[in-house]
C-alpha cells in the first residue's frame, strides 16, 4: 500500500482507491477533493429485502394446507418481492457495474464475484417462482415445504451477496460516481414499480430504514408525493404484514 498525505493526515491507499491514468492522480474515498456520494439509500433497500426474505419461509409454514386464500396472499408479497430484487440487480447490472470497472479497474475482482453471485440469485429466483406458483396452485404441505426450503437457499445467497455489496462495492462506488449516476440507478428501479406498489416499497423501506435517508430519497419527487407517500406507505406495509406475517410488526 502507498501512504498519501490527504488534509494533513496521512492516508493509505485500500482497494477503494484507484488510479486516475488521465489526471496522474489517486482517487480515494476520503479524498477531500474527492466529496464522498451518500449511498446510504442502498443499504434501507437491502435491509429491507433481507427482511422479507429472512422472514418469507416463516410466512409460507403458516399457511394451513389446502387454504388457497392464505397461500394466494403469500404468494403475492413474494412475487412483489421478488420482482423487486430482480429489477434491483438489473438496474446494478446495466448502470452500476459497469461504471465502477471503468473508473475503479482495482475493484475488478469483487465486481467478478458481486456478478457472479447475481447469477447464482436469479436462478435461485427462477426456482422459487417456480415452486410458489406450483404453492399456489396446490396448496398442500408437501409443495409449501419445497416453497420454504427454497426460499431459505436464496436467503442465504443474498445474505452473502449484500454482505460483499456493502463492505466492497459501496465504498468504491461512492469515492469514484456522480450523484446523479448513482441516482440513476434507484431511478432506474422506481420505474419499474406501478404507483402502488412503489407506496408499498417505501412503506417497506420505513420500516426499518433511517428517516433522514428516506427524506433524501424522496426529495426529487413532486410536491405531493414527496408529502403523502411517507404517510401511507407505513400503513400500507403494515396492512401487507397482517396478511403475510400475521402481525404488523414482524
Amino acid at each position: 500500500m502507498t501512504p498519501t498525505t490527504h488534509s494533513d493526515a496521512v492516508h493509505t491507499h485500500t482497494n477503494s482507491c484507484w488510479w486516475n491514468s488521465d489526471e496522474a492522480r489517486w482517487v480515494c474515498p476520503h479524498d477531500a477533493a474527492a466529496p464522498l456520494v451518500d449511498v446510504r439509500d442502498m443499504i434501507v433497500v437491502h435491509t429491507a429485502m433481507l427482511r422479507e426474505f429472512r422472514l418469507a419461509p416463516a410466512a409460507v409454514r403458516r399457511v394451513a394446507p389446502g387454504s388457497a386464500k392464505g397461500a394466494a396472499a403469500v404468494e403475492r408479497h413474494l412475487a412483489f418481492v421478488c420482482d423487486m430484487l430482480h429489477h434491483h440487480h438489473q438496474g446494478e447490472d446495466e448502470l452500476l457495474w459497469p461504471l465502477l470497472r471503468e473508473r475503479a479497474p482495482a475493484a475488478a475482482a469483487v465486481l467478478d464475484q458481486v456478478e457472479s453471485q447475481h447469477a447464482d440469485i436469479d436462478a435461485a429466483l427462477d426456482r422459487v417462482a417456480y415452486t410458489r406458483q406450483a404453492w399456489a396452485a396446490t396448496p398442500d404441505a408437501e409443495r409449501r415445504e419445497t416453497l420454504a426450503l427454497t426460499l431459505e437457499r436464496l436467503h442465504a445467497l443474498l445474505a452473502a451477496h449484500l454482505d460483499l455489496e456493502e463492505s466492497a462495492v459501496l465504498p468504491v462506488a461512492a469515492g469514484v460516481l456522480t450523484d446523479a449516476e448513482w441516482g440513476a440507478v434507484g431511478a432506474a428501479a422506481a420505474a419499474s414499480m406501478s404507483k402502488p406498489a412503489l407506496v408499498l416499497a417505501i412503506g417497506m423501506f420505513a420500516y426499518e430504514g433511517d428517516p433522514a435517508v428516506l427524506r433524501t430519497m424522496l426529495s426529487h419527487a413532486p410536491a405531493v408525493p414527496r408529502f403523502v407517500v411517507p404517510r401511507i406507505g407505513p400503513r400500507a406495509y403494515a396492512r401487507r404484514a397482517r396478511q403475510v406475517h400475521g402481525t404488523a410488526r414482524p
